[in-house]
């Protein structure tokens, strides 16, 4: 586990203010502002190698505190939570592949012949009743924090790839670790962007309530359709339930949800390049309550620390949810396929 890091040697040159950011070699941190030591905004992310490494930014006009944060990938595994997860269902299959490795995926999809076993599950939690596994088929481990036990159905199968392949049940041994050094933070809305409301228009010969290209973007709802043709942000004060939103292929969106709830259809949501990096969903802390239902593929993530989220069961089809999922509570019903992109714990988001 890495180390906390910390500010030393403060001091004014010219118009500028640094200082020393003493931590681990390699890791990649936020020096984050504040006028009043409740409020802050990250001013500085420093990707340098070294231990210590010099901060330089320009000087604010008013007193400023400062603090330094390490940042992770916010998907190291396929499912996360800060509470419980319980799998009602009696189809429930987690795996792993990379979309970046051509012995792991094919033509960057989920490949089910070259599916591997960091499907990992993780709970902050130490209650008994955190991992409620049913009798899912989980390749990959189980990480709970000290104290905590996972329950598991007669069915129940966790391991490597051969482990649950080869009809094992019950939990391989080493592939239950007690002792989670991961934190889930709250998201935000990016800063230090001007949202401007999006307008309607005409895309490959669809018309669409909005239309997002390369930008920042804010709406006091979701709801209609959508369609995104650049890279884009948007963020939606209030709910996020009826609506439809297209990726093209060359696009991506990340999608910030304030309101309490929100709904995602996997129907109503098309990621044409079938990349999970390409549509991310964030719920803000007022985001409780998210329902994710379909009966076709959806491929994203989703990072809502603060919801309870209620997935329906997927379809026939073998790929159900590609990507991955960080939630307060998950709760699954019915038949569901969990692929885990491992290419989102090397390049995807940090915070």
């Amino acid at each position: 586990m890495l180390s906390a890091a910390t500010l030393s040697d403060p001091r004014r040159v010219g118009t500028d203010f640094e200082f020393s950011v003493s931590g681990a070699s390699n890791a990649v941190y936020a020096i984050e502002a504040s006028w009043d030591l409740q409020n802050w905004t990250r001013a500085a992310t420093n990707r340098e190698l070294g231990e210590v490494r010099m901060i330089s930014m320009p000087a604010g006009v008013q007193e400023e505190f400062y603090r330094v944060r390490l940042l992770q990938r916010l998907f190291t595994g396929a499912m996360a939570v800060r509470e419980a997860i319980q799998f009602k269902g009696s189809g429930v299959r987690v795996d792993s592949f990379d979309s970046g490795d051509p012995l792991a995926s094919t033509d960057g999809q989920y490949d089910p012949a070259k599916a591997r076993d960091h499907g990992d599950i993780m709970t902050n939690s130490g209650l008994t009743n955190s991992l409620l596994i049913g009798n899912a088929k989980v390749s990959g481990m189980l990480h709970l924090a000290p104290g905590g036990s996972p329950v598991l159905g007669p069915g129940a199968s966790v391991g490597s790839s051969l482990w649950v392949s080869s009809g094992q049940f019950g939990i391989e041994p080493g592939h239950l670790v007690e002792g989670t050094s991961r934190v889930f933070p709250d998201a935000e809305v990016p800063t230090g962007h001007v949202y401007v409301t999006p307008g309607p228009g005409t895309v490959n010969g669809t018309n669409y309530q909005y239309v997002l290209s390369n930008g920042h973007y804010t709406l006091p709802e979701l709801r209609y359709s959508t369609v995104v043709t650049g890279r884009a942000t948007l963020y939606v004060s209030g709910s996020a339930e009826q609506y439809t939103i297209v990726i093209l292929r060359e696009a991506s969106l990340d999608l910030y949800v304030g309101g309490a709830v929100a709904a995602i259809n996997f129907y109503r949501v098309v990621n044409e390049s079938r990349n999970a990096a390409a549509f991310a969903y964030y719920g803000l802390p007022g985001n409780t309550d998210v329902s994710v239902q379909g009966t076709d593929f959806f491929t994203g993530t989703i990072y809502a620390p603060a919801a309870n989220l209620r997935f329906g069961g997927g379809g026939n089809d073998e790929i159900d949810f590609t990507g991955a999922v960080v939630g307060r509570n998950i709760i699954v019903n019915g038949k569901m396929g969990m692929h885990y992109d491992e290419r989102l714990g090397v390049a995807g988001p940090e915070l």
